[in-house]
Parts: structure tokens; sequence; C-alpha cells
């Protein structure tokens, strides 16, 4: 891997690129001149542009911008669509997005980088709020922001956001789908 230095230059240039001219300005060219290093360096590091933004968005996103300390599922959801729907980041992620279909490596990047990190929190505050179904209900609860991000839709509003969990939540504690039915 390149030194600290020249990561941190190169990732600071696929930021400030991305923040000029959006997702069509990222070439490993540009980036390389906006870094101050060599094409070489990049490929040596980063097989592809997909590759490099994925790296420069998950630095980004290990510096603790999301909540810290106590919170509610609910403001963990909210953190999350706010990360998911500011620009630059909102193009970038859908950059991203798209290579994940046929990009296998930025595919499991993805998966354990960011997706999987960001279950674990969320699967841990639920799991916390006494739910047994943890994991499941958190993939609930985020389907619907990542459906409305997908296509583009207004994101739920809080009171949305709010009812939409209690409804999930209550979900965990009903009966099972395999109880038998009652028979009025």
């Amino acid at each position: 891997m390149a030194r600290p230095k020249t990561v941190e230059r190169v990732y600071a240039a696929v930021l400030a690129l991305a923040e000029r001219g959006g997702p069509n300005a990222l070439t490993m060219e540009g980036i390389a001149a906006e870094a101050g290093a060599s094409k070489q360096t990049l490929y040596r590091n980063w097989p592809s542009v997909h590759a490099l933004l994925f790296d420069a968005l998950a630095a980004e996103s290990a510096t603790p911008d999301a909540p810290t300390g106590d919170v509610t599922v609910v403001e963990l959801l909210r953190a999350a669509i706010d990360e998911i729907s500011e620009e630059p980041r909102a193009s970038l992620l859908r950059m991203l997005a798209a290579s994940i279909q046929t990009d296998e490596v930025v595919a499991q990047q993805f998966r354990e980088r960011l997706l999987e990190p960001q279950l674990a929190q969320i699967t841990r505050l639920v799991a916390a709020a006494g739910y047994p179904s943890s994991r499941e209900s958190t993939e609930l609860l985020l389907a619907p922001i990542f459906y409305r991000w997908f296509l583009r839709l207004p994101q739920l509003r809080d009171d949305e956001l709010r009812a939409n969990a209690e409804r999930i939540l209550a979900l965990d504690q009903g009966p099972s789908i395999n109880a038998p039915r009652r028979r009025d």
C-alpha cells in the first residue's frame, strides 16, 4: 500500500474532484493530477476508480460523524438517511451501487466494510431493546430507506420513520407465522 500521506492525498483528491464535478469527474488521470501522484501509484494500490472511490468513502465514514453514545434506533436510521441523501455523497454512492452489480471486489468490500458494521450497530441497539429477531428486524428497518434511495423517492419524514420502526419492531413481538390460525 502507498504511504499514509499519499493515501490521504489521494482520498482528499477523490472527494474534492467529486465535490466539484460529481462522479463523472473521477478518472485515474484526474485523481493522480489532483493528488500529485502518478497513475502508476494509483493502479498499484487500487484496481479501478470504483475501488478507489469506495476506499475514500469508507475512510471518510470511519470519522465519527454518526451519532454516538446513547442513541435510539430511529436516530441511527435518520443518520443513515442523511448520510446517503446528501450530495455529492448520494451520487457517489449511486455510482458505487451500480458498480456493485458487476464488480465482485467492490461488492465484497461494501458488504464487509460498510454494510455489516452498520447492520451490526443497529442490530445491537435492537437487541438491547429486547427484540429477539434483531438481525431480521434491522434488515426490515433499513429496507424502506434503501428502497426509497434507489428509486429516488422522498425519504421518510421523522414521524414516518418512527411509526415504521414501531410497526416493524411490534412484528418481532407478534405471533409466529407458523402458529396455527384461529378459526372464528
